[in-house]
């Protein structure tokens, strides 16, 4: 049961995060030594014109040299009008052009990964969580512990030497092949599958194994409850009782790990991106820290907390309805 009393409490927190969260996102570009002007321009024409730079300074601006009123227009332009700013290093495109271009490869790879990490891990789990202290459950949680610990961005860069450089059996680095031209053909959407498969794999391997871990966890304590007994002693099937009875119980606390372990997800994901040169909201992040651009790194860094917080805000709900018994007040 949800209280409307939570309800509010809950989200006021999620609200004061949030406007925490914005006051860092937007502070820590601008405490990094550079200048986004000087960046640009050097980029361009491999020295920096004195006036090119101030000219640029002004269109950013950043000519006040205080961040407090740069932080009073941020927030104006933020709720007041929803706008995230010009991108400096994509002028003048804006920010929220950008990751509309960006976030659907994103959302694609973070989508089939999530799902097959999810479903894998709770097949698995079960498995060896209904065949707790056996040889084969041993071997296998300690190998899942060992993935668990594994960083995403290093095994990416093993696979791109073993798969795509020493044995090309994968595309090297980008989101399509350069000779095909976006659209919805089958040479294109071929392309797209063939490029995200190593990072989706990627992904999978590093992700799948923390939730085989929490179901194998849950399933060993189902075991021990008076409910299973009941159902071994009615002479009910083995099967029967592992699938129908231990695993409904204990895929709860995994539905709600998938949702809160979705902003780890998304950080290893863009680790991921860097690594592959996928065109993401990772790949751009990285892009934007490199070359200065204070509005796309808020932008994107917003997004992100937005999308966390949400994903902490629905994971308590989603526990609540799915277990009667969970009472939020």
């Amino acid at each position: 049961m949800i209280t409307r009393r939570y309800l509010v409490v809950r989200t006021t927190y999620a609200i004061v995060t949030a406007f925490i969260a914005i006051t860092i996102n937007f502070l820590l570009p601008r405490l990094i030594p550079g200048n986004p002007a000087d960046v640009i321009l050097f980029a361009n024409y491999h020295y920096i014109p004195p006036g090119k730079a101030k000219l640029l300074e002004a269109q950013f601006g950043l000519t006040t040299n205080n961040l407090g009123i740069e932080f009073y227009d941020y927030l104006k332009q933020l709720f007041l009008h929803f706008n995230l700013g010009l991108s400096f290093s994509y002028y003048p495109a804006t920010v929220a052009q950008l990751i509309e271009s960006h976030l659907p490869w994103t959302l694609y790879l973070l989508g089939v990964s999530i799902l097959l990490s999810s479903v894998l891990g709770v097949i698995v789990g079960r498995w060896i969580g209904w065949r707790a202290g056996s040889r084969s459950e041993s071997v296998t949680s300690s190998i899942f512990i060992g993935l668990t610990s594994l960083p995403y961005f290093w095994l990416a860069i093993i696979f791109i030497l073993l798969f795509a450089f020493m044995i090309p059996i994968f595309p090297l680095a980008g989101s399509f092949a350069i000779t095909v031209t976006p659209g919805l053909t089958i040479s294109f959407i071929s392309s797209v599958i063939t490029h995200s498969l190593l990072p989706i794999i990627t992904l999978v391997i590093t992700t799948f194994p923390a939730f085989a871990l929490t179901m194998r966890n849950t399933m060993v304590n189902q075991n021990k409850e008076d409910y299973l007994m009941m159902a071994r002693a009615r002479g009910l099937p083995r099967h029967v009782i592992e699938k129908k009875y231990a695993a409904r119980n204990a895929i709860l606390p995994v539905t709600t790990h998938i949702v809160l372990a979705f902003g780890y997800i998304v950080a290893g994901a863009f680790f991921v991106e860097v690594v592959f040169s996928y065109q993401g909201i990772g790949y751009l992040l990285y892009k934007a820290v490199t070359s200065y651009d204070y509005p796309l790194v808020d932008g994107i860094f917003l997004m992100i907390t937005i999308t966390v917080i949400i994903a902490n805000f629905l994971a308590d709900m989603l526990y609540a309805i799915l277990d009667p018994r969970v009472e939020l007040r």
